[in-house]
């Protein structure tokens, strides 16, 4: 009765999985979009952080695939959830600066500001979120827990690189749409 409860369970499990998985990525990507676009009264900035920050999250499931061969779905829940609550802040400061500086400089310049401003912040936050997690990961046996911790760090890294390289090379790029409204003479 062991092994056909088992196969039964995870049948069951495989089952609901992808439609379990993409309502609550849905949920959480909606939610996270909706409050940021409200915070910055924009569309375009939460599309570009929740894009960063999403493509953290899937990366890290690349990542935990190719390392271990295996990414346990409570792990993924907890590590999207937390990278999605706490990394989007990285982008959301980055994002603030930007927009602050664009009032009085050319997009270049505002950039240069951004990184002034937002990246003693970003990389003490960010260090936190990938060192802690990352030594628990080495030094705990439960393979649950080694799992998720080791998860939040490989995540909460890509999340800083994406929020430190691309971030701020799409708000240039897309600086019409992300200053909208902005009147001053910076805009062009």
């Amino acid at each position: 009765h062991y092994y056909v409860g088992e196969s039964v369970m995870y049948a069951e499990m495989r089952a609901g999985f992808d439609h379990e998985m993409n309502v609550v990525s849905l949920l959480t990507i909606l939610s996270i979009f909706l409050i940021v676009a409200i915070t910055f009264r924009s569309v375009i900035v939460p599309l570009i952080l929740v894009v960063a920050v999403m493509t953290a999250v899937y990366v890290n499931v690349v990542v935990a695939g190719i390392v271990s061969g295996q990414m346990l779905y409570l792990a993924y829940l907890i590590v999207q959830a937390i990278l999605m609550g706490a990394t989007i802040d990285y982008g959301i400061l980055f994002a603030n600066y930007y927009r602050e500086n664009r009032k009085t400089m050319l997009p270049t310049d505002a950039i240069c500001a951004a990184y002034r401003g937002s990246i003693r912040t970003i990389l003490t936050s960010g260090l936190i979120m990938v060192i802690g997690p990352g030594a628990m990961a080495l030094f705990i046996d439960d393979l649950m827990i080694s799992n998720i911790v080791g998860c939040l760090a490989v995540g909460a890294f890509v999340a800083v690189v994406l929020t430190l390289t691309v971030v701020p090379a799409v708000l240039v790029a897309l600086d019409k749409w992300v200053v909208y409204g902005k009147k001053n003479r910076f805009n062009g």
